[in-house]
């Protein structure tokens, strides 16, 4: 019953009240008519009843008939509330505008998540979610569920699961990190194992295959070191796939030089410009700047620790000017050692170093480094059998 009242309060309906002929007649016209009237209460001549304002527009015929007066006493529901408000036309836009908007955010995602992540950072995740197409102020319609799960964990090794969920405007990322990697590796393909670098072998151990070098020989770049082709008893060969590995003795070289003169870039001046943020709108209040350097903060409303679509951006445009700068020889020799860090770091992998013997040079205008390596690296790479 309350939900039949708030239903015919939604359409709408009118009180009126009728006199004089025959009630009952009225009553039964109405009711062959099809005219829908409830709450009909009569006294002292008089009675009152409700009905829809279009079977109100009907039933005048039938009161003629009966010999009944009627009159409407009361309009009651939502259609005569909102009336009169529109005939005015700016507030019937605005109350459609509003709507729209209101449409357009319930199907934006608001707030996103990050669960079950500890080597990658929020931010990380975050990140590779947008690539995606997955951020806050994204419409939830243009994100592919299913392809975003199959296709992260194919294309970065570190995560074996990686889920999409949306639950009203907010969206939860869910990852789940492997220890190791994600790609298939080959170990039945028939294949012998050649050297990955020139040098003395010292060392060779063949778990599947066939060693063809001994130990003390030289070897250069992709000399075979393990066979994969084997011969049964009565002659006939057949193929494995070839595993092991080997010890090579190695020499390297890393050469740097610094000059004692550099062009050194100074900070001259720095421009902010704010924008205001909003489902992935940048609004700004200034204009863009070609600077040498471009920083991009954005500071988000949040609510109960989750982050809303909303909040304020500044972009920072960093200027700088060119000077000389001029260098002693020991800064010059710490800059050698530093800029070379990286490219030891990269011929130490899978190695045991013998020697290191490091020699720095001065011309007068620059420093000079030259690091000499003595190494044991372990090396052993896969060729597969190619048919002709």
């Amino acid at each position: 019953m309350f939900l039949i009242r708030i239903i015919r309060f939604i359409t709408g309906y009118v009180i009126f009240g009728g006199s004089g002929g025959f009630p009952e007649r009225f009553i039964n016209l109405c009711s062959q008519q099809g005219i829908n009237i409830w709450d009909v209460r009569a006294s002292g001549g008089f009675f009152t009843a409700k009905t829809t304002p279009k079977c109100y527009k009907k039933i005048r015929p039938c009161a003629k008939n009966s010999g009944m007066k009627i009159r409407i006493k009361k309009k009651v529901g939502l259609p005569f509330i909102l009336r009169p408000y529109f005939k005015r036309k700016g507030l019937a836009a605005g109350a459609a505008v509003s709507l729209i908007f209101i449409m357009l955010l319930n199907s934006a995602v608001w707030t996103i998540n990050v669960t079950g992540n500890e080597k990658y950072t929020d931010a990380q995740i975050l990140a590779l979610a947008e690539s995606y197409g997955v951020y806050p102020g994204a419409f939830k319609k243009n994100i592919d569920l299913q392809y975003i799960r199959s296709d992260v964990k194919t294309k970065f090794d570190g995560i074996s699961w990686f889920s999409v969920n949306i639950n009203g405007s907010d969206v939860s990322l869910e990852v789940s990190e492997s220890t190791g990697s994600n790609k298939i590796v080959d170990r039945e393909t028939p294949c012998n194992i050649v050297s990955g670098t020139d040098g003395e072998l010292l060392k060779i151990d063949a778990y599947s295959g066939k060693s063809e070098i001994s130990p003390g020989s030289a070897v250069t770049k992709g000399d075979l070191l393990i066979n994969g082709v084997l011969e049964k008893a009565d002659g006939t060969p057949y193929f494995v796939h070839a595993k092991g590995s080997a010890v090579i003795r190695t020499k390297r070289e890393i050469s740097k030089r610094i000059s004692l003169s550099l062009d050194e870039k100074e900070v001259s001046k720095i421009k902010k410009v704010r924008s205001v943020y909003l489902f992935g709108i940048k609004i700004p209040f200034g204009k863009k700047y070609d600077a040498d350097i471009h920083r991009e903060e954005t500071a988000l409303l949040s609510y109960k620790g989750k982050r809303l679509p909303v909040g304020i951006v500044t972009d920072s445009y960093i200027f700088h000017e060119q000077r000389k700068k001029s260098l002693s020889a020991d800064s010059a020799k710490l800059l050698c050692c530093y800029s070379s860090f990286k490219e030891e770091m990269k011929i130490m992998e899978n190695s045991e170093t013998e020697s290191k013997l490091p020699a720095f040079t001065e011309d007068g205008n620059s420093v000079n480094l030259v690091i000499n390596y003595v190494n044991h690296e372990t090396t052993g790479i896969e060729k597969f059998f190619e048919v002709e």
